[in-house]
């Protein structure tokens, strides 16, 4: 009930945030009930786009790091972490730097990529329950 009082407040334009506290919260809750189920590895599916915000930071420090040692100015992404990739228009980006990914070539608005990352985790979340119901 929390979490869907925090949805209603925090649509476009979001008057309520969650900071640390609450979505560390929410992160211990989902582990504890995935070990006390026994369903550990399901936990990567169901927290999908969490997943692939933190990987994108760590490829992208990684990314720049082994660059520098080579004398280059490179990057991943445009900005992380991936959520912040959507934002960023052409002429925000640095013109000495090497970018992998320059997807999209246009910035998204802030709604459109809330509604397709909720989308996504719907949809991850749908197939971790249905993956549940099958043994």
């Amino acid at each position: 009930g929390a979490l869907i009082g925090f949805l209603w407040y925090n649509a476009y334009p979001a008057q309520v945030f969650m900071g640390d506290t609450g979505s560390l919260t929410i992160g211990g809750i989902i582990a504890v009930l995935a070990i006390i189920i026994h369903k550990e590895l399901l936990i990567p599916i169901l927290c999908g786009i969490f997943l692939i915000e933190s990987l994108s930071v760590i490829l992208q420090v990684e990314y720049f790091k082994f660059g520098k040692r080579k004398g280059r100015k490179q990057r991943l992404f445009k900005r992380t972490p991936i959520h912040d990739n959507f934002r960023v228009l052409p002429s925000q980006l640095d013109p000495e730097c090497k970018y992998v990914f320059k997807w999209p070539k246009g910035a998204w608005h802030e709604s459109k990529i809330t509604v397709r990352f909720w989308i996504t985790t719907i949809i991850l979340a749908a197939f971790t329950i249905i993956t549940l119901k099958i043994r």
